[in-house]
């Protein structure tokens, strides 16, 4: 446990992001699949990433994912398109995460997989073998998880056949999709994308040795926050910008303020606050169908700068993180007086009664998300923090980050 505070409420200085563990997954199952000699840059040293890379380095068919949901699914594709007999196993938590739909379309292209335990969850044995599409199109629409969809993506010019893929465009996390799209093109595939269909070329036209992979931008909205919540700031952020592959800068601007100033600058981002008496402005509602992992950072945000009421939409994912982080955001917010409600796909926000007292204590549900989406508010007034290590699931440097800025860290 922590107590994190920041006495003089300022921040200043340079904050290197950890890389993109959503492009390193990506990056590091097409390598082994397409392109071995490729060099990754940057890799993520998130616990996710790390997992994946050392499992795909071993010479063990037997895979524990912990609980990496991610690794999960992305092996259980790859596994089903690799000769070799597999098992793949992690925690209670993430035997308890779906997975049925992901094997029931690789089980209709021809893959060979088992339940070791329960009918649709893991553990699961797979014989690795070809597989086939039997017609033009497989149909995705039925599938409502981004990460299945780009699993089959990034096997799909392995599986002989011409076809199409045909995805529902209004799933949860679709920008998850159009990352893995923009991975394979990377790799030298030519991806076709028109409305709902989608087909990947089997010929692969790679002329590169190297990939540098990205700053994570779910880890800027952190920053972003802090910024927010701070007097003044003044911070530099290299690699990031606004052209890039992960398409999270869509929210960067939906909560703005006059008295922040981003600016691209040498390869980077630089955010400056300065102090004034103008109000924020705030919107009616805030949609996160595609970007569920930063909702839990505004919905911390919101109330500390002053919203009084705002609806949420596209949080149906939540319940089916790493933990429910519906629940999980509902007990935050409950401990600084604000009502969190969901009813009909929305969730209404009444911070009318935000209260911060000193110390107050946040549960992490063994979440980095659910920890780091709370830090923010230690430049309020001190909190503290249960488990903090589980920051290394996505952000191993997260603290030690805090502290290089000014952050005060007591550990209890």
């Amino acid at each position: 446990m922590i107590r994190l505070s920041n006495k003089n409420k300022q921040l200043f200085g340079e904050v290197r992001l950890p890389s993109s563990k959503s492009i390193t997954n990506r990056m590091l199952i097409l390598k082994k699949l397409y392109e071995p000699e490729i060099i990754l840059e940057n890799i993520s040293l998130a616990n996710d990433s790390q997992i994946l890379s050392n499992l795909l380095n071993s010479n063990s068919n037997h895979f524990n994912v912990h609980d990496a949901g991610t690794v999960y699914r992305f092996l259980t594709a790859y596994c089903a398109v690799t000769p070799g007999e597999w098992t793949i196993e992690g925690t209670s938590r993430l035997h308890d995460r779906p997975i049925a739909d992901l094997i029931r379309i690789l089980q209709e292209l021809g893959a060979e997989i088992t339940y070791l335990d329960r009918d649709g969850y893991g553990p699961i044995k797979i014989v690795g073998k070809k597989l086939v599409a039997s017609s033009n199109l497989i149909d995705l629409t039925q599938i409502n998880s981004s990460q299945f969809a780009s699993a089959l993506l990034m096997i799909a010019p392995v599986i002989d056949g011409e076809f199409n893929f045909k995805v529902n465009t209004k799933m949860s996390s679709y920008s998850y999709v159009l990352l893995t799209i923009a991975c394979l093109r990377r790799m030298g595939f030519s991806v076709w994308v028109r409305g709902s269909y989608i087909q990947v070329s089997k010929k692969q036209k790679f002329d590169g040795e190297y990939f540098h992979i990205e700053p994570d931008w779910s880890s800027f909205y952190y920053w972003i926050s802090m910024v927010h919540l701070s007097e003044s700031a003044d911070l530099f952020f290299p690699g990031i910008r606004l052209n890039n592959m992960q398409k999270e800068r869509k929210k960067l601007f939906e909560i703005g303020h006059p008295c922040i100033v981003m600016e691209e600058l040498n390869d980077g981002m630089r955010i400056v606050k300065h102090t004034t008496t103008e109000k924020y402005v705030f919107p009616d509602e805030l949609n996160y169908s595609q970007f569920p992992d930063i909702a839990m950072t505004f919905a911390m945000m919101l109330p500390a700068i002053g919203c009084k009421q705002v609806i949420f939409k596209g949080l149906q994912s939540l319940k089916l993180k790493e933990c429910d982080r519906e629940l999980a955001t509902i007990e935050h917010l409950e401990k600084i007086g604000v009502v969190f409600k969901g009813q009909d796909n929305q969730w209404l926000m009444d911070a009318s009664g935000f209260e911060l007292k000193a110390d107050t204590l946040f549960e992490t549900y063994n979440d980095h998300r659910m920890a780091m989406c709370v830090a923010p508010l230690s430049l309020l007034k001190s909190i503290r923090i249960d488990e903090e290590t589980v920051v290394k699931k996505s952000y191993p440097n997260f603290w030690k980050d805090l502290e290089n800025i000014g952050f005060e860290i007591e550990y209890l």
